[in-house]
């Protein structure tokens, strides 16, 4: 019958792997240790394996293990052992049983003691079991001569005496050396004897002896700790034990059976002896462990409440299978219990719970990124991103969205969107304010400041007019206590600022105040225009502000007045009197002669303009100055545009805030109120604010406080932006490339002499073109300084030295603002780079270029992709992308994108010419057999300043030709 390799294994006292090793050593093809031998490969396999009966002489070899069994009379012997006995030549007999555990005991221990004297290094182990049932009947006699024979067996063995044929009733097998065998052997054949003895009463009694010799020293080999799977555990169920309850003391009693009353002290010790027995009970309770988990299921305590539970149940129970059936040998094969899929109806839709219109708001401040917005939507972006394209927006991440954008892509999904800043404007301009007509407001006087030319007689202008026009016999002279003032003019005022620098007054602008109504330009009669002057006229140009020019010094000899109007004609300054809308008003600082004049034609100019300004409400003016005094704190002079100031209203300026705590005027008066175009000194401050900050009054000191912080929060966010990249002059066709109108290139020169100045700014204006336009707005002899820097900031210029360097402070300035600053020394470099700056800006000219032909010799109509047309290239190379037109009889059928190219059926890039291909057209599926392929391509070519200017050149001729067609036709 076929057995099973981990079955045969048993039988052999084998591992079932190494029993494969076996086998496959020996030429018996098997797969695993659950594989089936035939009977033929199992005969073969154990008469190879199974080890021969050893002699009796042999058992006295080194290294050898003696087994004895004492049993009972009787003796019934498996097949094995009958074999065994019957190659020996000796019969199995039986062995009378001991009668005392102590003589067997005693003779065992000397006769083994001697036995191991022999044997060098041995070791003896001995184990004496005696049961006994009934009583024991026998002599001692008869056990001493049995426990006798046994020890004389084992001192003949350990001396290598062979032992006598008389002890038939101990069977010994010998193993087999552990060193002459690797991995693990069978060490012996288990010999199993029955005893049974017919006698009603029965003493059993075992006597197992083992003696260990010691062995040579062999090699020790790793092997590998072999894994199985811990069982789980499951308890035996135990029966509580019944403690039995101790039976109470009798009570005494009197002569008539009446139970005796106890006394206190007998009642004290009951009492006692009954709450340790109750201690005793609730240690016992609570000693015992309470099984939890996969035990408490397996042994049946606690029943199966989930699938979870039932499925570990499960796979506990295949464990315990598995490792039950390989009996702890071998390696265990597990597999892990799939879990099917139970189907239990249609799931059960989850009810969306709608949010409420009232919580349908996002609250962001100013701007938001699409990632957060997406966010806050609870949408994930790649889905927020494919909705956002329903209304033509494509967004990254990263992308900022303002208020109102925010607003439109929220209400796709039904959001609404609110500013969680704080809006100043809400608070500095109320609803009345912002709706009021301005038209209807009164004449305010106009604001006035001086500039011009150093030593062109501005100061002694100004000193005139105060002198002049302030009422006189005030004691102790005029003192100018702030820099601005207020003179009376035919009943009207006009304000007079004193801060002609123009680095100030582009400060303000900067700052969008638009401070200054009118500007009066001094231009000395005697010097004419000098850069200073020029520089004065771009900045007001720029602002917008109208000039009124002031001739001074016509008192000396050489004054020229026609020369200083012909020089300002290059500034489109043209005078009245020439038909231009500038005044020139000639006038004498120092003896007075004209000033009355310039002073009616401000007051010309600024009804003109109508310049109109309401003392109601709350104020709104400009810083002009401000400093710290010692004794009074921050101080600030103050220009009010609207509105009227008073004593005590809290203020907002810039960054800081506080109250007007003193008002006082030019003259130094206190005033309880200012209004519009009124110049005041201010103190109550917490800090000095900057100059051209907005000074508003407001209704508390907690709006402004709030004010203050927002602006303050703002500038730290933009301060953490990351700082702008600076535009450089190679950079600056990158921003204009998109516009259709003329490009303009404004630069800002500084040279060393005037020569060169003029040279250059001369050479820099011819490049100009009808599509880009060089314009020099600054510049002149000297060193780079802060003005050019503001100048070049405000009008998106470039400043470029020659020979020249910037200042220290020009050059903090100017990384600042972002602003580049080129230096030459050789100015045939600073036109080249001009030039290529220039050719950057010019759109780049695209020329065909001729690529390859080919001709259609087969059409193939292939569904879902169109016609392909199999043809021959018969000229150049046809290229994959390129532009081709299809011709028919030389007439252009088609003029396209040529979309595939194939060569045979794979792709192919280009195809030259004796080749055949297939060409694909773009939407257009209309080819026949004979039609020619002309390919292209469009290169894109740059052009030069050369090319503009000839292409101009033509164009004049050409019109100039055909006006004088017109003419003689005419």
């Amino acid at each position: 019958m076929p057995k099973k390799v981990f079955e045969l294994a048993k039988e052999l006292n084998l591992k079932p792997l190494e029993l494969v090793e076996k086998l496959r050593e020996h030429g018996i093809v098997v797969r695993s240790h659950m594989s089936e031998l035939s009977d033929d490969d199992a005969v073969k396999i154990v008469g190879i394996l199974a080890p021969p009966t050893p002699a009796a002489s042999d058992k006295t070899s080194k290294g050898g293990v003696v087994r004895k069994k004492v049993a009972k009379p009787t003796v019934v012997a498996p097949e094995s052992a009958k074999r065994d006995g019957a190659l020996d030549g000796q019969p199995v007999m039986t062995e009378a049983s001991l009668q005392a555990e102590g003589a067997a005991s005693s003779v065992l221990d000397k006769n083994i003691s001697d036995a191991g004297k022999g044997v060098k290094g041995a070791v003896v182990r001995k184990k004496v079991t005696v049961r006994k049932k009934g009583s024991v009947e026998g002599s001692t006699e008869e056990a001493m001569a049995s426990v006798a024979a046994e020890t004389e067996t084992v001192e003949q063995e350990s001396q290598g005496v062979e032992a006598p044929q008389h002890e038939p009733q101990v069977t010994t097998e010998k193993v087999e050396d552990l060193h002459k065998r690797k991995g693990l052997r069978v060490v012996a054949l288990p010999v199993k004897q029955l005893i049974v003895e017919a006698a009603p009463e029965e003493v059993e009694a075992t006597v197992e002896e083992v003696v260990e010799t010691s062995k040579p020293a062999s090699k020790d080999y790793f092997e590998e700790k072999v894994h199985r799977f811990t069982p789980v555990f499951i308890p035996p169920k135990v029966e509580p034990k019944k403690v039995p309850e101790r039976a109470a003391e009798p009570r005494k009693k009197d002569k008539d059976g009446v139970d005796i009353p106890m006394t206190e002290a007998e009642a004290e010790i009951e009492g006692k002896r009954r709450s340790k027995e109750i201690e005793t009970d609730a240690d016992e309770k609570s000693s015992k462990k309470r099984l939890g988990g996969l035990a408490s299921i397996m042994s049946g305590k606690r029943p199966i409440l989930s699938r979870s539970q039932a499925l570990s149940h499960v796979r506990a129970e295949t464990e315990l299978k598995s490792y039950s059936l390989l009996s702890g040998l071998g390696r265990p094969i597990y597999s892990a219990v799939k879990r099917k899929k139970v189907y239990s109806g249609p799931a059960g839709q989850t009810e969306k719970t709608e949010v409420k219109e009232s919580k349908r708001v996002i609250y962001i401040h100013q701007v938001i990124t699409a990632q957060e917005l997406a966010q806050k939507l609870s949408q994930k972006f790649q889905d927020f991103a494919d909705q956002m394209l329903d209304i033509n927006l494509l967004v990254k991440p990263t992308d900022y969205i303002g208020i109102n954008l925010a607003n439109e892509m929220a209400a796709l999904y039904n959001y609404r969107v609110e500013d969680s800043s704080f809006d100043e404007s809400e608070v500095l301009v109320s609803a009345e304010e912002a709706k009021r007509d301005k038209t209807e407001d009164p004449l305010r006087p106009p604001v006035v400041t001086i500039m011009g030319h150093v030593d062109h007689g501005k100061t002694s202008l100004l000193d005139y007019i105060r002198k002049a026009k302030i009422a006189e016999g005030e004691a102790g002279g005029i003192t100018q206590h702030i820099g601005a003032y207020t003179v009376k003019v035919k009943d009207k005022s006009i304000t007079f600022l004193d801060t002609p620098g123009h680095a100030a007054f582009a400060n303000m602008r900067q700052r969008g105040a638009n401070l200054t109504d009118i500007v009066i330009l001094v231009v000395a009669a005697d010097d004419g225009v000098m850069p200073q002057t020029k520089e004065s006229i771009r900045f007001c140009q720029t602002a917008k502000v109208p000039i009124i020019v002031a001739m001074n010094k016509m008192d000396k000899e050489g004054a020229n007045p026609e020369k200083i109007k012909t020089a300002l004609t290059e500034f489109h300054l043209t005078a009245e009197d020439w038909g231009g809308e500038t005044q020139f008003v000639p006038i004498s600082a120092v003896k007075g002669t004209g000033i009355d004049n310039l002073l009616d034609g401000i007051l010309l100019q600024s009804e003109i303009m109508e310049l109109r300004a309401s003392g109601k409400g709350l104020a709104k003016g400009v810083v002009i100055e401000s400093k710290i005094e010692q004794g009074r704190g921050p101080v600030a002079t103050v220009l009010i545009q609207e509105g009227t100031l008073r004593k005590g209203d809290p203020i907002v300026v810039g960054e800081t805030f506080g109250r007007a705590r003193s008002l006082t005027d030019y003259l130094g008066n206190n005033l309880l109120e200012a209004g519009p175009s009124t110049p005041v000194q201010i103190l109550g401050l917490e800090s000095v604010p900057s100059p051209g900050d907005s000074v508003y009054a407001v209704k508390n000191e907690r709006e402004a406080k709030k004010i203050v912080d927002s602006r303050i929060s703002k500038r730290k966010e933009l301060e953490a932006v990351p700082e702008k990249k600076k535009m450089s002059l190679e950079d600056f066709f990158g921003e204009a490339k998109n516009e259709d109108e003329v490009k303009n290139l404004n630069l800002v020169v500084r040279s060393d002499v005037q020569g060169s100045f003029e040279a250059i700014k001369n050479s820099l204006e011819a490049l100009s073109n009808s599509e880009v336009v060089v314009k020099v707005v600054g510049g002149g002899v000297g060193a780079i300084s802060d003005s050019d820097v503001l100048l070049a900031a405000s009008s998106k210029a470039f400043i470029i030295g020659f020979n020249m360097r910037p200042l220290s402070t020009a050059r903090r300035l100017a990384e600042e603002h972002g602003i580049d600053i080129k230096t030459y020394s050789i100015i045939y470099d600073l036109i080249n780079d001009v030039t290529l700056a220039l050719e950057g800006l010019l759109t780049p000219e695209y020329v065909e270029e001729f690529v390859g032909r080919a001709e259609v010799r087969n059409v193939f109509n292939i569904p879902k992709i169109g016609a392909i047309a199999g043809s021959y290239v018969t000229d150049g190379k046809i290229q994959h992308g390129c532009n081709v037109r299809l011709l028919r009889s030389g007439k252009i059928v088609y003029d396209g994108k040529l979309t595939s190219l194939k060569r045979f059926k794979d792709d192919a890039k280009e195809v030259k010419t004796g080749f055949e291909c297939g060409v694909g057209l773009e939407n257009y599926n209309d080819i026949k057999v004979g039609d020619i392929f002309e390919v292209y391509h469009m290169a894109a070519k740059k052009r030069k300043l050369e090319d503009v200017a000839a292409a101009d050149a033509s164009d004049r001729a050409a019109k100039a030709t055909r006006g004088g067609t017109e003419l003689s036709h005419a």
